[in-house]
């Protein structure tokens, strides 16, 4: 796989842990307040531009955010091996510090986990903590033997670099 390591900001500060059995928790540091952290990881034109970007070949063809409590998102990511899509449901919205939402990888459709994101403000930085609870161990243990740790730092580094960006401008 073909995966450009970047120089974003706080890219140290990205850690993976497994708090329980069933749940991968992700924690991650922006050089950014967390209204524009929460927009960026809410809005279709932001997130086609940072959500599973891992390098040369990635894209996002089809990215649909329907931002209500029991509203669909669907995104699709393509990759040099073909594509990966993904949907789900929200379940609870709090702008700017709270999103709670299902997640179902269309290649197991009846595989569900459901995603409990907290962005708090640290000093005007944003601190991103993401937890991921799955139906069992077995799943768990089946995602993090996927990179997906590895493709989610680096998609957290297309975000930092977004959110810089879009500060500049």
């Amino acid at each position: 796989m073909n995966m450009v390591v970047g120089s974003a900001a706080n890219r140290d500060s990205f850690k993976v842990t497994t708090p329980s059995e069933k749940e991968i928790c992700m924690t991650r540091l922006f050089n950014a307040p967390r209204q524009l952290v929460f927009d960026v990881m809410t809005k279709p034109e932001h997130v086609k531009r940072w959500w599973g970007c891992l390098g040369e070949g990635y894209s996002v063809p089809v990215c649909e955010i329907d931002l209500r409590p029991g509203g669909q998102w669907r995104f699709v990511n393509r990759h040099p091996q073909g594509e990966a899509a993904f949907h789900g449901e929200y379940k609870e919205i709090t702008p700017p510090s709270r999103l709670v939402f299902t997640e179902i990888f269309e290649d197991y459709p009846d595989t569900v986990s459901v995603v409990t994101t907290v962005l708090s403000d640290e000093g005007g930085k944003t601190r991103m903590t993401a937890t991921v609870r799955y139906p069992s161990l077995e799943v768990r243990d089946i995602v993090m033997g996927t990179g997906m740790a590895g493709g989610a730092g680096l998609s957290y580094d297309r975000l930092e670099e977004l959110v810089a960006q879009l500060q500049r401008s």
